[in-house]
């Protein structure tokens, strides 16, 4: 999905330094907007966490567009 914005899993670390520090390391490596959570809880956003609920945002609008753009081609279908 190039060019397209996702949330993916790049790894599962065994303790939560190990998950900080690696997430850390991706970030000052590629830049990437990364959010580190355990049980559903933010415990660190590289850049910062303005960064990853805009891009949060920007995700969840896309994935509207494409659920009434389906919606559309369906009704069209029928």
């Amino acid at each position: 999905m190039r060019g397209q914005p996702s949330w993916y899993e790049a790894l599962q670390a065994y303790t939560e330094d190990d998950a900080l520090y690696t997430a850390n390391l991706i970030h000052m490596d590629s830049n990437a907007v990364i959010k580190v959570v355990r049980f559903g809880l933010n415990l660190a956003c590289f850049p910062d966490e303005h960064a990853v609920e805009l891009c949060e945002r920007h995700i969840a609008q896309q994935q509207k567009r494409r659920l009434e753009q389906g919606a559309r081609w369906n009704a069209t279908q029928r």
